[in-house]
């Protein structure tokens, strides 16, 4: 066990993955679940009124009737307001406890739980939203075939809705170690654990958030990582799938573009044929 514990206490590789359930272990999964509905915190979904907002703003860039996938969509908040504001809705999420929360609370949209790095779609949506800066979350092998299916995805001249963190939001840069005894369990297993936590910087834009986790004849690791970019940056990568920039935006809510804004909105269309 010491010898495993010491490996993973090192600093990982730039973008080393870890092969730990997260989005459908049942414990995990059930907090996950759980945060997303709270409305007084932004953890996991943005508040109410920012996916009112959100919604708002998506919906006066369609007509009534076009037809839009959520990937990541989660618990269905954006999918379900979406719907019944006359869209038609799919969501797609890796989560299958947020999925059958989705279907029992929302007869309008369609849900469908898979990895949206494996889904297969071909010219069906007139929009494909990903929110919530999930985006920078991947490392970048996965967001070059997630932009490839994507981009396949969607029908000519449809749209990609997708948010992203900026550089801004990195403002500290240092790297830190901490760990906590939980007793009585907590989010990341029911059982007592200790939680060893590390955060690392490998460029101003990329940095990576290890956790690690000790209980009984047993060691969890979770690699989270965390990508910003710069609207040239970003519209780089995508010009790189074909993607053609409509516009950026601070936020999710359409609000304008403003240097130093934390967080970086942006439309891209596909071709039209």
């Amino acid at each position: 066990m010491y010898s495993k514990l010491n490996t993973l206490l090192q600093k990982p590789k730039l973008y080393e993955k870890t092969q730990e359930k997260f989005w459908n272990d049942p414990h995990i999964s059930k907090g996950m679940l759980e945060t997303h509905l709270n409305p007084n915190t932004d953890a996991a979904s943005r508040r109410p009124e920012c996916i009112e907002r959100s919604v708002n703003w998506i919906c006066s860039l369609l007509p009534r009737g076009a037809e839009l996938l959520d990937i990541g969509c989660g618990p269905g908040l954006y999918a379900m307001r979406l719907s019944n504001r006359g869209l038609c809705v799919t969501g797609l999420d890796f989560s299958e406890r947020s999925i059958i929360y989705a279907k029992e609370h929302d007869n309008k949209s369609k849900y469908i739980w898979q990895d949206y790095l494996e889904m297969e779609f071909e010219n069906l949506y007139d929009m494909v939203t990903l929110i919530w800066c999930d985006y920078g979350a991947l490392i970048p092998e996965d967001r070059h075939n997630l932009l490839d299916r994507i981009y396949r995805a969607l029908k000519p001249g449809g749209m990609f809705l997708f948010d992203v963190f900026t550089p801004q939001r990195n403002f500290s840069r240092e790297e830190s170690t901490s760990w906590e005894v939980c007793k009585h369990g907590g989010f990341w297993n029911p059982n007592p654990y200790i939680c060893l936590n590390a955060q690392y910087y490998y460029s101003e834009n990329i940095r990576m958030q290890r956790t690690v986790i000790v209980e009984d004849g047993n060691i969890r690791c979770f690699n989270i990582w965390d990508t910003s970019f710069t609207k040239q940056a970003l519209s780089e990568e995508l010009q790189l799938h074909k993607f053609i920039p409509i516009d950026y935006f601070s936020d999710a809510e359409g609000n304008p573009f403003e240097e130093g804004s934390p967080t970086l909105c942006a439309v891209m269309k596909k071709q039209e044929w």
